[in-house]
């Protein structure tokens, strides 16, 4: 595939080789200089203190508006009021809903919960769905994962005569809804502010627990460890801890539902899991049928009863991922070289759009929307890359075409809507600002290196690295990096077994030469066979050479004074366009396929931040 980069009044084409650029988080962290663990911390700037047992969660009157709405919610329970739960039709909603009905319930409420129909409701509460609270005789709504942009739903609670109360984690969009509300994102918030829809609904039902004297929904926080991992919230902070609690409560005592989603199987449960496994399951439900049917799942009491649900969550989630690569495969046809591809049909699901969008992203390394028509609207899921904001790109469009019936999201995923007819000035737009603003390193594909390797770690010390358990956004899983000889090479279908001078064994899908200097950045595992404990490595990727930037730029300081360099920097400055005598307009590396090969960039700095060399021109 060939993509175009622009840049003032020229336009180079080059080929994106699908091979990542490796960043070394600290050239200066390596083992044994550090223990395994206090390594990976090290290298990604944390203290041991983190991983101690002895952290605490902030209190959750710390969440901005959180003392309005826990009194509400308190009193609500206490005096057996009749309580409608609006949620949304993911796993977050999901859960966040189920936290919330069943701590309510526990404490003297009538509940009844609502997970809206992507298809028939589409997201958020609206004045439709208050309406019929009040016609059900319900004393008050309360939203979860929703309701930051709930304007209509609350104008309709003030003239209709019931309260309302708003948990939610999204950004708000400019103004607030006059209604209680608890969100850490709401401006001057001075709490942690990347809480899950689920962990917010969690911390209010601890707040209320605490006026009512009853104990905290604390056997909910495998729920919260499971929306915090699959709604791609950042595990840091306040989100790692509660999602590290959530995930041993989960290998402690797995829900049957989840049980019947791993075929009974006794795995030990990872963040991988969760978000490639566990999620999707759940997920599948609210994009192609009925979120209930996740609901019924994870509320259910023994596996025989799990099973049935769990059997056709797998066949809905099949079907959506068919149906994914359908529309991934008919959007990459129709593909423009456009800087922000947006497509659409009437034929495509609402409820896959999303996914679609991603897989178009990765595929063709730009932001790009798909979007399903009904009627007289589009609806459209966008997926980013980089630092490219979906958010301000949105903002932008909707300022200058007034085009967008309305917008939302995060920074790398946001949807919008408009009438059919706005399509093609939305995406004159679009386009226009992403030639603008997306960088060639937004598009690069990324390997963070946490620790080099100068010599073989024990079983017991890789065990350890179990502590930074759930993986996920903002805390992946561990990389080391090795540079040793193949002593020799076991091979299969498709894998290769590749032992190291060190001892050191790894598997690969790439091919590995005995007898020659590799460079490997690999996972780490412990194997266990007849009592005795061996690492096995797992490549995420496997070169004959490095090409380091910092050595690049010495190079080309070499390189403009005449001297002999090596072949490889040559090419890449020949790939770059650059001239050994005479004026180089600044470029970037990452337009060079040399390097996107076969490159190495240090940590410290904004990925792909150039610099300028002596001569005013730079790399």
């Amino acid at each position: 595939m060939r993509i175009s980069f622009r840049g003032g009044d020229t336009q180079r084409i080059i080929a994106v080789i699908n091979m990542p650029v490796w960043k070394f988080r600290n050239t200066d962290v390596y083992y044994p200089k550090y223990r395994l663990l206090e390594g990976v911390l090290a290298a990604r700037g944390l203290s041991m203190d983190l991983l101690s047992d002895d952290q605490q969660l902030p209190s959750p009157f710390s969440l901005p508006g959180m003392e309005q709405v826990a009194r509400r919610l308190a009193r609500a329970a206490a005096n057996k009021e009749k309580v409608f739960i609006f949620g949304d039709y993911d796993c977050d909603g999901i859960c966040s809903t189920l936290i919330m009905t069943r701590f309510l319930e526990r404490c003297g409420a009538e509940v009844k919960p609502f997970l809206p129909s992507r298809q028939d409701d589409g997201y958020g509460i609206t004045s439709h769905h208050v309406r019929r609270a009040v016609d059900e005789g319900f004393d008050l709504i309360v939203t979860v994962d929703n309701g930051i942009s709930a304007f209509d739903a609350v104008s309709a609670a003030h003239n209709l005569g019931i309260d309302l109360l708003i948990t939610d984690h999204h950004e708000p969009q400019g103004k607030l809804p006059d209604a209680p509300v608890v969100n850490p994102k709401l401006p001057g918030s001075q709490c942690y502010r990347e809480y899950s829809g689920t962990g917010v609904a969690y911390f209010t039902c601890c707040a209320a627990a605490e006026l009512l004297n009853q104990p905290y929904p604390d056997d909910y926080l495998d729920l919260v460890s499971l929306a915090t991992v699959v709604d791609v919230c950042p595990l840091t902070g306040e989100n790692l801890l509660l999602a590290r609690r959530g995930l041993l409560q989960m290998r402690k005592k797995m829900r049957p539902g989840l049980q019947a989603l791993l075929n009974g199987n006794n795995y030990k449960i990872t963040g991988r899991i969760m978000g490639w496994i566990l999620g999707p399951h759940i997920n599948a439900a609210g994009r192609f049928d009925d979120p209930h049917l996740a609901y019924k799942l994870l509320s259910a009491m023994t596996l025989e009863e799990a099973e049935p649900i769990a059997r056709e969550l797998k066949r809905i989630n099949a079907e959506r991922k068919n149906a994914v690569e359908i529309i991934k495969q008919e959007c990459i046809s129709k593909y423009d070289g456009s800087h922000f591809p947006l497509l659409a049909s009437p034929q495509w699901h609402e409820g896959i759009i999303g996914i679609a969008a991603g897989r178009l992203s990765q595929a063709v390394s730009r932001p790009a929307a798909v979007g399903a028509i009904s009627g007289d609207e589009a609806r459209f899921s966008a997926r980013s890359l980089g630092d490219f904001d979906l958010v301000e790109a949105l903002d932008e469009c909707h300022s200058e075409t007034g085009a967008l019936h309305r917008f939302g999201g995060h920074k790398l995923a946001a949807g919008f809507s408009l009438h059919p007819r706005d399509i093609p000035e939305v995406r004159t737009f679009l386009n226009n600002f992403a030639r603008e603003h997306l960088q060639p390193e937004d598009q690069v594909s990324w390997i963070e290196v946490d620790v080099g390797l100068s010599s073989l770690p024990s079983p017991q010390e890789v065990a350890l690295l179990d502590r930074l358990e759930p993986h996920g956004k903002d805390n992946p899983e561990p990389f080391f990096y090795v540079r040793d000889q193949v002593v020799d090479v076991r091979s299969g279908n498709n894998w290769y077994l590749a032992r190291l001078n060190s001892g050191l064994k790894f598997f690969s899908s790439q091919p590995v030469t005995a007898g020659g200097i590799v460079h490997a950045v690999l996972s780490l595992g412990v194997d266990q066979y007849n009592g005795y404990y061996e690492i096995i490595g797992n490549a995420v990727d496997v070169r004959s050479f490095l090409c380091n930037r910092d050595d690049l730029v010495q190079q080309y300081f070499a390189w403009r004074r005449g001297k002999e360099i090596t072949e490889w920097a040559e090419r890449i400055f020949h790939e770059l366009g650059l001239d050994r005598k005479g004026d180089n307009a600044k470029t970037s590396l990452f337009l060079s396929p040399t390097f996107l090969r076969y490159g190495a960039v240090k940590g410290g700095g904004k990925k792909g931040e150039s610099s300028s060399n002596r001569d005013g021109q730079g790399l």
